[in-house]
């Protein structure tokens, strides 16, 4: 990785041209095409997955990406930046779409191709610039570079209306803009039922974490209750915001559960949230009245049975 100065960046990556060589046999992507760091000079014995980027505000990254086609056929792909973001159900990791306003990463890169046409079994070098604004907040900014289809390749049926469906693949970019980094997770709204746990797990802090979490429950008596999910490694860029939930087993129909969520990051990170669920009394409560009244209505009709009535007057 290089920086340089804004116009140095941009004459460079103007004369930068596409080299196409052979694609490599163990080339990753969605089976059609893959969008990798171009490997550097000299590889690592780990070849690069991701962008990892440092800048300080108001200068220039240079870097390239490969795009490989991996199909019998010559394949033409859109190229752009854009910003990351995690659902806010599930936290998965997306990229907004180029038709979407870009704040960070997404505006900041600068593709030295806008659309690039890569032949059949072959592999594109393409160079780019992320020219980082004077007035860029410290922390992580987290987006990726995109090749996706110029035409659509296929159809969704939804509300009576067909779409056309558009394929992506990006790799991602992690841009770390110099200054103070100030990392944190929350884990908020905290909320069990008897067959599920939900909560909000926040990025509050200005880098992006890969937190673990860990779920501890337990019932009346201390019995067992586990708690599954959610199953993904999740990924969360500064800001994010994510309801998720953990389906609750070993519950007893009438019972008191109580839970623990704890979330921890590299770095010492650590948020934890816990909550105590009753659950199944009012069902429990509405039987139990329902035996009471059958009860007293029993006893009430034998006691009438057994009561001595006045004999008639002759």
């Amino acid at each position: 990785m290089a920086i340089w100065s804004r116009t140095a960046a941009v004459a460079l990556a103007a004369a930068l041209l596409a080299v196409t060589v052979p694609v490599p046999a163990h080339a990753a992507g969605n089976g059609r095409w893959a969008v990798v760091p171009t490997p550097p000079d000299k590889p690592g014995p780990a070849p690069r997955q991701y962008f990892f980027l440092e800048s300080p505000p108001g200068r220039t990254v240079i870097d390239s990406v490969r795009v490989a086609n991996l199909t019998d056929r010559p394949m033409t792909l859109r190229l752009y930046g854009a910003d990351a973001f995690n659902t806010s159900a599930d936290g998965g990791f997306g990229l907004l779409p180029q038709t979407e306003r870009q704040q960070g990463v997404g505006a900041w890169t600068q593709l030295g191709l806008a659309e690039v046409v890569v032949p059949a079994k072959r592999q594109t070098d393409i160079p780019f610039t992320i020219t980082v604004p004077a007035n860029a907040p410290p922390g992580d900014h987290v987006g990726g570079v995109v090749a996706a289809e110029s035409t659509p390749s296929g159809q969704l049926a939804e509300g009576g209306m067909t779409v056309g469906v558009t394929h992506a693949v990006a790799a991602r970019v992690y841009l770390r803009v110099s200054g103070p980094t100030v990392p944190g997770l929350a884990v908020e709204d905290l909320a069990a039922d008897p067959g599920e746990l939900t909560y909000t797990l926040a990025n509050t802090g200005n880098i992006h974490l890969v937190p673990e979490l860990t779920v501890t429950s337990s019932g009346l008596f201390g019995h067992a209750v586990t708690a599954a999910g959610p199953g993904s490694q999740l990924d969360l860029v500064p800001g994010a915001r994510t309801r998720l939930r953990a389906a609750l087993r070993g519950v007893w129909p009438v019972d008191v559960v109580t839970t623990t969520v704890t979330a921890t990051a590299e770095g010492g990170v650590r948020a934890t949230s816990s909550t105590t669920a009753v659950t199944g009394v009012l069902p429990a409560l509405g039987v139990l009245a329902l035996i009471a009244a059958a009860a007293f209505l029993l006893i009430r009709r034998r006691r009438q049975a057994r009561r001595l009535r006045p004999r008639g007057v002759a």
